[in-house]
């Protein structure tokens, strides 16, 4: 398969992981489990847990829209590395505070597939 359309899908499914986890923000499964912590801190939660679903449907949408065209405007390299790179410190960082989430674990092996396809040759 063509390595551009490898990462083309690979950020869908990232992006596809942002809106699940947005969704998942007003389930009953998670949102049940802020009702014992303070009005501030319900909202704080809230907040934190959208713009980890935001970062990861913004972070798709930078590849899925860059990441063709990087080999014939060399200066998007630098973004796009970043935005890779801030990808997998989320997948890990998902993985390691929330071990027994399959959710976390689709985002990880998402973000470390997007880092190891070759992209630029």
């Amino acid at each position: 398969m063509n390595k551009i359309i490898t990462i083309k899908l690979l950020a869908i499914g990232v992006i596809v992981m942002g809106f699940i986890h947005i969704a998942a923000t007003f389930s009953p499964m998670i949102a049940d489990k802020f009702a014992p912590l303070s009005e501030g801190m319900q909202r704080a939660c809230i907040y934190f847990s959208l713009m980890c679903g935001a970062m990861l449907i913004l972070g798709g949408s930078i590849v899925h829209m860059l990441c063709g065209k990087a080999k014939e405007h060399p200066f998007l390299r630098t973004p796009l590395l970043l935005t890779y790179s801030m990808l997998v410190v989320d997948g890990i960082l998902a993985v390691c505070f929330m071990p027994h989430n399959p959710c976390a674990w689709v985002i990880f092996v998402l973000s470390i597939l997007l880092l190891v396809v070759p992209k630029y040759k």
